[in-house]
């Protein structure tokens, strides 16, 4: 029996037994007993008298249940004490019973079922390991044993003959990379232009590159290619040997090095090849990590990596992230390991996973579980076996002055809070190496890392009397206890930065600049994971999640906010004790909050305690008050300040009145666009459905192609803040449009100062983009039903946009094929009458209105500048 037709028989057993069970559960016993029996006959699995052979896959619940039956009534199939005995925390952590959690659980995470038994294994060889189907244990239980399947590999002695190589010798590079900025890095470049002194180097990066990026590495690799697949590093491996470079070019060579992106180089590597090709091995890797050999049991120095393999604990039979391995950021496989048929198809079968736990758990451990079991000997630069994981641990030091160790983590830098002092992690490579390229790395490491991450790992420090301060802010009770006893100042201004992409920009970022060098007022930037970096008199910048953001937060009379109090400010503030301003991000098109419909009484209770913190609610206008009372309830009308939306500012105001990183912002902008016509394309979120999106065809992406190039046009993709999918700018990739992303272009309105017309669904860019008087395209192609659905629409779009709505991809393409057209007077004045509706003013005052009607909450009536 293939796997895909236990698949279709299991699936149909289990519609079949739920079914029964609804109704007679004991006949759904019996079914069960008759199938662990029989195995997955017709007769016991279609179950052709019940219609119900054909169907949709059964959900995951039914399915885990289904499986704890049949394993129950399998007697010893599974082995309950030696499973809760080595899962005895997670089963406590999770509340579930032994094989309850197995089934729900455990063999998606590779947790063994018994000793005898090893799920990846298992999965790899007689199942399809790209497929989160069939729990392996069941299928050994329904087809496996009756056929003879082996449960475990059978380890073979060690290989004779392990080839060292020699200055002849050929190595290929197949380096993995990703770029949260699409860019090609400068300790990229250097760290590529060293390993192409000692290899022929191939390189792919996960992630869509601006243009020109890939340029860098001109006469540096072989070959270079960039494209999203959201497979991590061994997806780039993947991908490079069977497809860019393939196996039959890889054959060529004596070696070839899997890398990646994930550290910093930190000296040449001469002494590293010479010493690994003098050695008789098969494949090696710069150091071994086993996670059980560590301090936290007594293991607190390194001991010679030939007693390390020889160490073989029961523990690992039952999960193997305990068993040793060579970590995939850089490790070397030789000719007979890269012409293994098993080496290859583990390579070839790489898959997406759900977490990043699953990718190093079933390629990184379990490609050395492979090679070892096949007898291929493996050797590491570092002879020895250190506690835990070396690189994330204050032991990298050790390896650094004792082992001249050529690279350092990326992730231990910025992020690592189990070493104390790590601000100084500069002297101390420079001691051991003094040319090591220490700013470049910074300079990546401030891009690229959390800042509030990078900010907690750095303020760790040891104290002069020896004690390590612990920079750790307090949990949420405690803050509400700060929060009771705190002094509120009125000139403190808080400004929470974006709780969803981090950015300080639209409202809050206006309302800053129009008080940026008041020094009477004290502006409190608390941020996230990026760094802000704005200046002015009286201006602190601190992470939201610390003791010192805690402090300035809870200090703060006067607090802006984008979405509400509580998903903003993190932390529990008292919203009498505090005035939090609601700013906003948008006039809404859709309905939201209270005005939702359809919600249930918990969701409803929920929105209306968020909204009764906010002190006041900005608006754009009259009209737009009316929606955003409905949406803010229990917010009365009269806290609805209508000066209109700060943002608006950057829209209007002269490029001369910008702040300057919004002016640079524009320029690079219109030099990305470099003469054409820009159309931004900024669709809705969509609650994370795929089906939701529309999925161009490859015919209509060629229509849009054409279309492009007949107006001298580029597409600018910018999916919401909340769609991690990024499913659109997957989609449009053959268009090659702009990023406009957040991450590159924080500032929305630099975005419609530049754009010539923008497409959007119903987003609430369909109405601010309406202040620029530049044509506006609805792409509501699934409009009857989503406006029909829980958010709905607060408005008829045709009756309120001043640009077509468009249900089907011809008349987008209509649209499109008029969007550039010179107006009419009488569709100008169209446009003018709907603008109306959503401004109330089109000048560039709106921060000013508001930071009159802050100032007058304590200051009394003050006049506006």
């Amino acid at each position: 029996m293939t796997p895909a037709e236990f698949v279709e028989r299991w699936h149909a057993f289990v519609r079949r037994w739920d079914d029964v069970r609804a109704n007679d559960p004991v006949a759904a016993e019996a079914l069960v007993r008759t199938v662990v029996t029989d195995g997955l006959t017709a007769d016991t699995s279609t179950g052709l008298s019940t219609g119900l052979s054909i169907g949709l896959a059964p959900d995951d619940d039914t399915v885990a249940a289904a499986e704890a039956a049949v394993l129950t009534a399998a007697g010893d199939a599974f082995d309950t004490a030696g499973y809760t005995a080595a899962n005895r925390d997670e089963l406590q952590a999770t509340g579930l019973d032994a094989l309850s959690h197995f089934c729900q659980k455990g063999w998606r995470w590779l947790r063994s079922p018994r000793r005898d038994f090893d799920v990846w294994w298992y999965w790899n060889e007689h199942l399809d390991p790209t497929r989160v189907e069939v729990n392996p244990l069941v299928h050994h239980v329904l087809h496996g044993r009756a056929a003879g399947l082996a449960t475990r590999p059978e380890p073979a002695p060690v290989r004779a003959d392990a080839p060292r190589l020699d200055p002849s010798s050929r190595r290929a590079c197949l380096f993995a990379a990703y770029d949260v900025d699409g860019v090609v890095d400068d300790y990229v470049i250097a760290y590529l232009t060293e390993l192409a002194r000692h290899a022929d180097v191939y390189y792919l990066a996960d992630c869509l590159m601006a243009d020109g990026e890939l340029a860098k590495l001109d006469g540096i690799v072989r070959g270079a290619w960039a494209a999203p697949h959201g497979r991590y590093d061994f997806g780039s491996y993947a991908r490079l040997a069977t497809e860019l470079v393939g196996w039959d070019a890889l054959d060529a060579y004596d070696e070839v090095v899997f890398a990646n992106d994930s550290c910093y180089l930190l000296h040449p590597l001469d002494d590293v090849f010479a010493r690994m090709d003098a050695q008789a091995t098969d494949w090696w890797g710069l150091q071994a990590t086993r996670a059980d050999f560590s301090r936290d049991n007594g293991d607190d120095e390194p001991i010679p990596l030939a007693d390390a393999k020889a160490m073989h604990p029961a523990e690992e039979d039952w999960d193997p992230y305990l068993r040793m391995h060579l970590s995939s950021y850089f490790v070397a496989f030789r000719r007979r390991v890269v012409a293994d048929p098993g080496f290859r198809r583990r390579i070839e079968q790489v898959s997406r996973q759900e977490h990043k736990g699953l990718v190093i758990l079933k390629y990184e451990i379990g490609l050395s579980d492979h090679l070892n079991n096949a007898g291929y000997d493996f050797a590491a630069y570092v002879d020895s076996l250190y506690p835990f994981h070396p690189l994330y641990t204050p032991d990298y030091f050790t390896l650094l002055e004792k082992e001249s160790f050529p690279l350092v983590k990326r992730l231990y830098l910025g992020e690592n809070v189990k070493t104390p002092d790590l601000y100084l992690w500069k002297d101390r490579v420079r001691a051991v190496f003094p040319d090591a390229p220490v700013e470049m790395m910074e300079r990546n490491l401030l891009r690229v890392t959390p800042a509030d991450r990078l900010y907690r790992a750095h303020s760790i420090r040891t104290l002069p009397d020896g004690t390590v301060e612990d920079s750790r802010p307090v949990g949420k009770r405690a803050f509400r206890a700060l929060d009771r006893t705190a002094p509120k100042f009125d000139h403190w201004w808080a400004f929470p930065v974006c709780a969803f992409d981090h950015t300080f920009a639209g409202n809050e970022r206006a309302v800053f600049e129009e008080v940026r060098d008041d020094p009477a007022i004290k502006k409190i930037i608390l941020t996230r994971s990026r760094r802000i970096g704005v200046t002015g008199e009286n201006v602190v910048e601190v992470p939201l999640r610390s003791k010192e953001g805690q402090h300035y937060l809870a200090r703060a009379r006067q607090i802006f906010v984008k979405h509400g109090p509580f998903v903003n400010a993190h932390w529990p503030i008292s919203t009498t004790a505090h005035n939090v301003i609601n700013l906003w991000h948008g006039i809404p098109l859709k309905r939201f909050g209270t005005a939702s419909l359809g919600l249930s009484p918990e969701v409803a209770e929920s929105n209306m305690f968020n909204n009764a913190g906010s002190r006041a609610v900005i608006t754009s206008s009259a009209v737009d008050s009316l929606a955003m009372t409905s949406a803010f309830f229990p917010v009365g009308y009269t806290d609805l300040w209508p000066t209109g939306l700060p943002r608006n500012d950057f829209v209007v105001r002269p490029d001369e009145r910008l702040p300057a990183d919004l002016r640079a912002a524009a320029d690079r902008l219109r030099e990305e666009v470099a003469g054409r016509r820009l159309v931004l394309f900024l669709p809705t979120f969509k609650d994370g459905q795929a089906d939701s999106y529309y999925h161009f065809s490859d015919a209509e992406i060629a229509r849009l192609g054409r279309w492009a190039e007949a107006n001298n046009a580029v597409i600018g993709v910018r999916e919401h803040m909340a769609d991690n999918a990024r499913t659109y700018s997957r989609l449009l990739e053959p268009l090659h449009p702009i990023n406009v992303s957040s991450r590159r272009y924080p500032d929305l309105e630099v975005l419609y100062r530049v754009a010539d017309a923008l497409i959007s669904d119903y987003s609430s860019c369909l109405v601010d983009f309406q202040l620029t008087g530049r044509p506006v395209i609805s792409f509501a192609y699934d409009l009857d039903r989503y406006a029909h659905s829980e958010r709905g629409l607060f408005y008829d779009l045709d009756e309120v946009l001043p640009g077509p709505v468009c249900r089907t991809f011809d008349d987008l393409v209509d649209a499109l094929d008029r969007v550039f057209d010179e107006p009419t007077a009488e569709q100008q004045e169209e446009y003018e009458w709907r603008r109306r509706l959503f401004f109330d003013h089109l000048d560039d005052r709106a921060s000013a209105r508001v930071v009159r009607r802050v100032k007058s909450l304590y200051l009394g009536d003050v006049p506006l500048d």
